[in-house]
Parts: structure tokens; C-alpha cells; sequence
């Protein structure tokens, strides 16, 4: 018969075995012993969670165009607090030296306003300096945004002095005309009138020179190829788009198309792209206008008051409520 505390004490006495001879096996083996014991509980520190890296953005790898600008401008505004100051300061570096790329072959074209050079400058040249203030910009990136001031400095500076600066045929990729198609002109041009496109392709805050050369391209196409048409060229004499670009259309040695049977006879046609409905045209495009305007009347002697809108002509709402105000209004 079991003494009421011979459980207790059985294990008492294994247990007093069991650390004597853990110690003669010596310390590490006693730990070793231990570890092995399932009652026994282990403890360690976790493993840290790794932290992905942002991806890197998908313009670095675009070649240049005005759309690879947008992604950048749209990466710095939303993207970039998540990335290293140094690709902050690629990012301005690629977009301002991007700007002035186009900005130096538009001038170089004949195809930029003043006010358009004006805004693309004052823009690149505070993106510049924004890279020279970024401490983590690299020395490499300091001689760029450096280089891209000095480039600032000269565009503004060689900037072509004349009023009028037209962007030719060949420059946006005219078509051939059609000659035996087209009229020549008789006597001398004593009226000027002034449409719309009626489009919406075009964009109506300025966008780029290729946008507007594109656009001409099919309205061309539209008035040669259509069934209904079917002319030798494009029915106006020049085009104004919403940054201020001025295109030379069908020649002045030819009458226009533009008008409708004999009024197209003496009558210069120009035509402001876009859709000018329900918006008005901007006011690099009303400048721009103006100077065309200035200059056709002083080399052909044109009143103020034989400048009309499209629907003098006809029971047209071409160019739109704001445009004929603004015709009715010239002097």
C-alpha cells in the first residue's frame, strides 16, 4: 500500500537524478538535454516582413515624345513621394530637357508663339532649378539642370523677332495638290473669311505640333478623297491652332474652297481648328490671328470691315457664337 505522498517523492527522486547527471555530461550537453525536452518551450525572435522596393516607372524606358512628358509630369505629381530623390531629380530632368527639345525644334520650324515659347521656358527653367535644390541630385544631374538653364537663356534670347511665323506645306506634311482640280486666283485678294474645323480631335489647350500637323493631314485627305469633294487640296489658305501655330494651307496663287461657288472668288480662308460651338478659341490662337490678319490686309490691302465669319455666307453656325463676336468686333 502506497504511502499517500509516493507519487510526489518518485518524482522528486527522478527528477535530483536526472540534474546530476546532466551536470557531469557537462553544460552544453545539459542544454542540449533540455532543448530535447518537449515540456521545455523555445523562444525566438521573428523574421523581419521584407519590404518591397517601388517598382521602377515605366517612362525611363520610353523613348521621347510629348506623351512620355505627361507620364512624367503625372509621376511626379502622384508617384514620386515613394521613390528615391535622386529618380525625383531624373524625373525633372528628363521632362524640362523634353521641353526644350520640342521647344528648340518648334522654334527652329517657325511653328512655336511667343506666348506658347514663353510658358514652355518659364516652366523648364523652374524644373531646372528644382534639380539644382534637390541635395540627393547627383553631380552629373547638377551639370544637366545647369546646361538646361544656360538652353533656357538661348531660346528666349534667338527667339525669331518677326510677327508672322508660318509653319510651311512641306514641314507638316502636305499631300500634293491636285492643280488641274483648282482655280487660279483672278485679280487681287479683297476679302478675307474665317471658319472653324468643327473637329474635336484637336486639343483645345494648345497641344503639340504633331497633334495639329495630324489634323490637317486628314482634314487634306477629307477634302481630296472624299466622293463629295473631291478637291485638288485643302480648302483653306491657313490654319491657326488653340497654342498659336500658323500652317500655310493651298497656296495664294490659288482660290480657295472654303466659302462656297463664287464666294470663294478673292476670299483668303482661314480656319482656327477645333470645335469652337460651345468654347472659345484661346488667346494664343486670337493673337495669332490677329498678326495673320494684320499682315494679309497690309500686303493686299483689305478693309477691317471685308474680315466676316463663315456665316456671312450661309446658313452656317461656322466658327461659333464666341469667334463671330470676336470678327464682328475687329478693327
Amino acid at each position: 500500500m502506497k504511502r499517500p505522498d509516493e507519487g510526489a517523492f518518485g518524482a522528486a527522486f527522478l527528477s535530483s537524478r536526472v540534474f546530476r547527471l546532466c551536470a557531469r555530461l557537462g553544460g552544453a550537453l545539459a542544454l542540449s538535454a533540455l532543448a530535447a525536452c518537449p515540456s521545455t518551450p523555445i523562444y525566438s525572435e521573428p523574421e523581419p516582413v521584407p519590404i518591397a522596393a517601388p517598382e521602377r516607372p515605366a517612362w525611363l524606358k520610353e523613348p521621347l515624345s510629348w506623351k512620355k512628358l505627361e507620364q512624367i509630369e503625372q509621376w511626379i505629381d502622384h508617384d514620386s513621394s515613394r521613390h528615391s530623390r535622386e529618380l525625383v531629380a531624373e524625373a525633372e530632368l528628363q521632362l524640362n530637357e523634353g521641353r526644350m527639345y520640342f521647344t528648340r525644334r518648334d522654334l527652329d520650324a517657325g511653328s512655336v508663339s511667343r506666348e506658347t515659347l514663353t510658358v514652355r521656358v518659364e516652366n523648364a527653367k523652374a524644373g531646372f532649378t528644382k534639380v539644382l535644390d534637390n541635395p540627393a541630385a547627383s553631380s552629373g544631374q547638377r551639370v544637366r539642370a545647369e546646361s538646361g538653364l544656360r538652353l533656357c537663356g538661348v531660346l528666349m534670347s534667338t527667339q525669331k523677332a518677326q510677327d508672322v511665323a508660318i509653319i510651311k506645306r512641306a514641314q507638316w506634311g502636305a499631300r500634293p495638290a491636285r492643280t488641274g482640280n483648282m482655280t487660279p486666283l483672278k485679280g487681287g485678294w479683297s476679302r478675307i473669311t474665317i471658319h472653324h474645323s468643327a473637329e474635336t480631335s484637336s486639343d483645345p489647350d494648345g497641344g503639340s505640333f504633331e497633334d495639329s500637323a495630324n489634323t490637317l493631314r486628314l482634314i487634306q485627305k477629307y477634302h481630296m478623297d472624299d466622293p463629295d469633294h473631291r478637291w485638288g487640296d485643302i480648302g483653306y489658305h491657313f490654319a491657326i491652332d488653340s497654342g498659336g501655330r500658323i500652317f500655310e494651307l493651298r497656296e495664294l496663287q490659288w482660290q480657295g474652297a472654303h466659302a462656297g461657288g463664287n464666294n470663294n472668288q478673292q476670299n483668303i480662308g482661314i480656319c482656327m481648328l477645333g470645335n469652337l460651338l460651345k468654347r472659345s478659341p484661346t488667346p494664343a490662337a486670337l493673337k495669332s490671328l490677329q498678326l495673320l490678319l494684320k499682315d494679309l490686309r497690309g500686303k493686299y490691302r483689305i478693309p477691317a470691315e471685308r474680315v466676316a465669319p463663315h456665316n456671312e455666307y450661309g446658313s452656317t453656325q461656322c466658327p461659333g457664337p464666341s469667334l463671330t463676336a470676336w470678327i464682328k468686333n475687329y478693327k
